[in-house]
């Protein structure tokens, strides 16, 4: 079967249109909010953003590590530093240095490119500047509210965490939404939990996983496409699995989704509290930092139900 990376199908313009940034998330209505809404219940609220820290899991090699630290201390408003204030005043001011893939993020449309070009056909020489990108930048990506599914694979296969390289398939994830009685809808988020998430404290051992680790097969991919979501996520490094299954590729269900598709992608979810308590269909929240041209923001996407 020829790939669609091998063949000379168009794949663009977007059905959208040929100026399109918005990609799937078109599908995200007023109507689909407000359907979304009313799934709320309960009013419990889940963070599904993994803790930011230095020496945090990062792929050293290629996102670099995050450097945090206080650039001023609420000691340093005091003589002979500063002139004292009536009122005693003093504040402390942190500064970060890191990727715009720091830890819990979502993906822009302008992070991968097929044979140089992103989602709908744009030249990547034509839009890359030293300060981004001027089109597809995470800040033409806007806040998510839409309806939230969870597929729990790892409880499905009754494991604490998938084996490293598993690939999630249509099979497992059709099996999964039949047993709990739940259909993927247009402009849903669909989320996957392979039990990664819990270790995420360890950076020696979530960091085992950036090269080898289970995560969202190339034709679960496809399956996730026909049916227009508004976006993918997992508790696993790069929600895809690790390796690819298709040899000399390099994250093709990363390349299918987004710059095909023009689905984003969420990595490193914190999805353990989910499953730990059987949440499966809830209102899904998440905005990204408008960082004009970046590929990437970090998120803290939330969970309501």
């Amino acid at each position: 079967m020829t790939e669609w990376f091998e063949s000379s199908t168009n794949w663009y313009p977007s059905r959208w249109g040929a100026k399109d940034e918005l990609g799937t998330l078109n599908t995200i209505t007023p109507e689909k909010i407000l359907s979304a809404i009313e799934l709320v219940k309960h009013g419990r609220v889940y963070v599904l953003a993994q803790p930011i820290f230095n020496n945090m899991p990062e792929r050293g090699g290629v996102h670099g590590h995050l450097y945090y630290a206080l650039c001023q201390r609420s000691s340093d408003h005091r003589t002979p530093f500063r002139k004292q204030t009536k009122n005693k005043f003093g504040s402390a001011i942190g500064r970060i240095e890191a990727t715009d893939h720091l830890g819990t993020h979502m993906d822009a449309l302008n992070h991968i490119a097929f044979d140089g070009k992103y989602y709908n056909g744009i030249n990547a020489s034509e839009i890359e500047t030293p300060f981004g990108t001027t089109k597809l930048g995470i800040d033409r990506t806007p806040p998510l509210i839409t309806r939230g599914v969870m597929i729990d694979v790892a409880a499905f296969k009754r494991l604490d965490v998938l084996p490293r390289g598993y690939a999630i398939t249509i099979d497992d994830t059709e099996s999964f939404l039949s047993e709990n009685g739940i259909k993927i809808m247009s402009g849903d988020v669909v989320l996957f939990h392979t039990g990664v998430s819990k270790l995420w404290e360890s950076q020696t051992v979530f960091s085992q996983f950036f090269e080898s680790s289970p995560g969202v097969g190339y034709e679960l991919a496809k399956w996730l496409a026909e049916r227009d979501v508004a976006a993918v996520g997992a508790d696993a490094p790069a929600t895809e699995v690790l390796p690819p299954e298709i040899e000399g590729t390099y994250l093709p269900v990363h390349q299918y989704l987004i710059t095909k598709s023009g689905i984003r992608i969420i990595d490193r979810m914190k999805l353990h509290e989910l499953s730990k308590d059987g949440v499966y269909e809830f209102l899904f929240i998440c905005s990204p930092l408008p960082i004009r041209g970046a590929t990437a923001s970090p998120v803290s996407p939330l969970a309501v139900v």
